[in-house]
Formats: structure tokens, sequence, C-alpha cells
């Protein structure tokens, strides 16, 4: 007879990157902050040096990471 094993469930990592993106909106440039794969807006700004400080310090740390990414309500929007 065989013995039933309770299998663990793997944490599953989420790899997440953040990427800046060049927008036009109401004739203007943006750059927007953009966390892949979920596709949501982090930040937008008319200025690249911003965005791309945003961009650096989430993909230094990734503190949104274990949620799967950057929580709904503090989004702008997805792309």
């Amino acid at each position: 007879m065989k013995r039933k094993v309770a299998k663990r469930q793997k944490d599953k990592k989420h790899k997440i990157s953040y990427e800046m993106k060049l927008i036009k909106r109401k004739n203007k440039v943006r750059w927007l902050c953009v966390e892949r794969p979920t596709g949501s807006i982090i930040t937008e700004s008319e200025f690249e040096d911003e965005a791309q400080k945003v961009c650096d310090l989430q993909n230094k740390y990734k503190q949104w990471e274990l949620n799967g990414g950057v929580v709904k309500y503090l989004t702008l929007g997805k792309i």
C-alpha cells in the first residue's frame, strides 16, 4: 500500500521589470514608467530624468515583486 504524501506548492517568483516608454499626449511628449509583464503605468513625467529615476529605483529594489506588481489603486492605468 502506497503512502500519500502532501505536495508542497513552490513559491512563484514573478519576474517584474520596469521600462520607460515615450508617448505623445495632448501635443506634449511624456515619459511613462511601465511595469512589465503587467503593463501598469507607474508614473508619467514630462522629463526623461524623473521617469528614469523611478525605473532605476524599482528595478534595483523590486519591492512590489512579491505582490505580483504594484497594486492597482497606485497605478495610473494599463498600457
